[in-house]
């Protein structure tokens, strides 16, 4: 089983509320997924080797926009969204997920949290942790995947 912590759209306000902090020392694996690449090169510095992220439209970068990992035995597909036009639907982004054979879907750009399926595939987004204060907590155990959204206060 792995833990893992999927926040995006810090926007260079990563909290620093004690409870969220021993939560990503706790996790096996820290997903941010795009902008706060200012965010992103902190956590690089405290938490490097779990680790994983992608840029997002404001983090300036021209690569780096998505990924494919596999965790345990679940593959999972991350990225910003801006790419997929993830802010009129999430079509383009499921049939990616079905192309590259994802378990899951991991995408941001919205700012609003969100945990749905689509045909095998769940789609996750964990809102803005800068804006909405919301993340994801995942946890995958060989191919399943459990996640629910948590609100920062």
């Amino acid at each position: 089983m792995k833990n893992i912590i999927i926040i995006s759209d810090t926007h260079g306000r990563l909290p620093k509320d004690i409870n969220f902090l021993e939560n990503l020392e706790n996790a096996d694996y820290i997903i941010h997924l795009g902008d706060g690449l200012k965010d992103i090169n902190t956590l690089k510095e405290a938490f490097n080797e779990k680790l994983i992220y992608v840029y997002g439209n404001c983090d300036f970068m021209s690569c780096n926009h998505e990924q494919l990992i596999s965790i345990e035995d679940a593959k999972l597909f991350i990225t910003h969204g801006q790419d997929y036009r993830v802010k009129s639907n999430t079509l383009d982004l499921q049939m990616r997920g079905l192309e590259l054979g994802a378990d899951c879907c991991l995408y941001g750009h919205t700012h609003n949290p969100d945990i749905s399926d689509f045909e095998n595939i769940k789609l996750i987004n964990p809102g803005s942790l800068g804006y909405t204060r919301t993340y994801c907590y995942m946890s995958i155990i060989g191919k399943k995947i459990l996640a629910k959204i948590v609100q920062l206060y």
